[in-house]
């Protein structure tokens, strides 16, 4: 659990590291709106002092919109998922501060690119860990614990619609390449999410009701028992358990399955689908 808990906090840093400089150093220069909360307070931000004339700090803002998002977390969702996705936001806030805004390129096109993968990459990370980076992950959270849709597509969804206000304001040729990035991003958290990625196990085994038994203590996940299968070489007579896991669950299930029964055989299948959801957060 330590562990567990020390791997979290080491992800939340690089996390904050990466995202600020998907920000800093790429949307920035590149004329691209961040996603998310980050990017409703980069807009609010310049609106703010373009018709107001009142300087209002983006990390500052991004604190300010996470608060009542993260009340409903640590109600909706997980008390210790709360715990790290404020040190996630706050971390994050902090280095938006102090690291500076480096022109490494203008060109919106690979400005939309590189910003979009790093930081698609670092928020999967996070939420593949059990937390998340606050702001529109945790709606993102609680729309897929509604609908079942995935995380990636909602980013995506509330993303063009933040573009399309900003282009609206200020002009649509940016808007366009902002969009293009949040797509990117947002197949990156899916990519890189394996708790989203579902695959199918089939175990054909002697010990059928010890594995059942300490797999479903261990996972909580229901498994269906085929009786009478029969070996093609020794046509010895066997079982077949099929279970649904996800793809991020699928080594300690190899594991527990080698630690009870060596001679197993056990195959998988990726890409699966199925018409209920197997986990919640």
């Amino acid at each position: 659990m330590q562990q567990q808990r020390i791997k979290k906090g080491l992800i939340a840093i690089l996390y904050a590291f990466l995202s600020t400089i998907a920000l800093n150093m790429f949307w920035i220069p590149g004329k691209i709106y961040a996603s998310g909360i980050t990017g409703t307070a980069q807009l609010l931000s310049q609106v703010l002092a373009d018709k107001l004339h009142f300087d209002f700090s983006i990390p500052l803002l991004v604190l300010f919109f996470n608060i009542p998002l993260l009340a409903v977390a640590a109600k909706a969702i997980d008390r210790e998922f709360t715990l790290f996705t404020i040190f996630a936001v706050v971390l994050t806030s902090i280095m938006m501060k102090i690291i500076p805004v480096v022109n490494l390129s203008t060109d919106p096109v690979i400005c939309a690119v590189f910003g979009g993968v790093l930081h698609g990459f670092s928020v999967g990370l996070t939420l593949n860990s059990d937390f998340s980076t606050g702001g529109l992950d945790i709606l993102g959270i609680l729309v897929k614990k509604a609908t079942g849709r995935s995380i990636g597509s909602f980013f995506i969804f509330y993303n063009v619609t933040l573009q399309i206000f900003a282009g609206l304001i200020y002009g649509f040729p940016y808007a366009f390449y902002s969009a293009v990035s949040f797509f990117i991003s947002g197949r990156m958290v899916d990519y890189v999410n394996a708790k989203q990625k579902r695959v199918q196990v089939m175990i054909v085994t002697e010990k059928a009701s010890l594995l059942t038994g300490v797999l479903q203590s261990y996972f909580q996940r229901g498994i269906t028992v085929i009786n009478n299968v029969e070996g093609g070489f020794d046509h010895q007579q066997r079982k077949l358990l099929l279970l649904v896991i996800s793809k991020r669950e699928l080594k300690a299930v190899e594991k527990v399955i080698a630690d009870f029964d060596q001679h197993a055989f056990i195959s998988v299948a990726s890409g699966v689908s199925a018409n209920r959801t197997f986990y919640e957060w």
